[in-house]
């Protein structure tokens, strides 16, 4: 039993100083952490898109929706190197995406914010007012999404140290008490 909780307690620790490593990664070397994922996911595209490309070709005179598994298969590659070659583009593509989401869904809070004016509502202006800072925060997403990329990376980076230094912190602790924890097992296997 005391040789379980030492393999938990080793693994549990080396993962989460893994994870610490990780997360300064992300705090000091942002950048380089999304060129390190662009790659990755460039990668794994091209794998996943060569399967389809090599099914067609085995297949294509057994199978008519082969095609379609080849045109899937080419538009994950294509992708997988526009990554690849672009390391930044994955990094660009969320904040852009989140903040067109960010704009429409602000234009539609401020249309129902004048229609609860028109109705002479008198909370009518937070509503109007949220959608404006929403409407803001969306186009300052579009306008430079490298920055905010960073800055998020930034921030998972920090909550990940957080998370490990408390982990390794629980897991010593755990460790510490587990002379307890096999003194109360020993007793109550005793007491039956």
């Amino acid at each position: 039993m005391q040789d379980v909780f030492k393999k938990i307690f080793r693994m549990s620790v080396i993962s989460s100083i893994l994870f610490l490593i990780f997360g300064l990664l992300l705090v000091f070397q942002t950048d380089n952490v999304i060129k390190t994922v662009s790659i990755v996911v460039g990668g794994l595209l091209l794998i996943i898109g060569a399967f389809p490309i090599v099914n067609y070709f085995r297949n294509r005179n057994q199978n008519f929706f082969s095609s379609a598994g080849l045109l899937y298969g080419v538009f994950s590659v294509v992708a997988g190197i526009i990554i690849m070659v672009n390391k930044n583009l994955l990094a660009i593509i969320v904040p852009v995406l989140t903040g067109v989401w960010m704009i429409i869904n602000s234009v539609n809070k401020i249309q129902i914010s004048m229609e609860l004016r028109d109705r002479k509502l008198s909370s009518w202006y937070i509503s109007f007012i949220l959608a404006i800072v929403i409407l803001i925060g969306g186009a300052l997403l579009i306008i430079n999404p490298l920055v905010w990329a960073i800055a998020l990376g930034k921030v998972v980076g920090i909550i990940i140290i957080i998370y490990s230094i408390l982990d390794i912190s629980d897991s010593i602790f755990i460790r510490k008490n587990l002379k307890k924890v096999k003194t109360d097992i020993v007793d109550i296997t005793e007491v039956k």
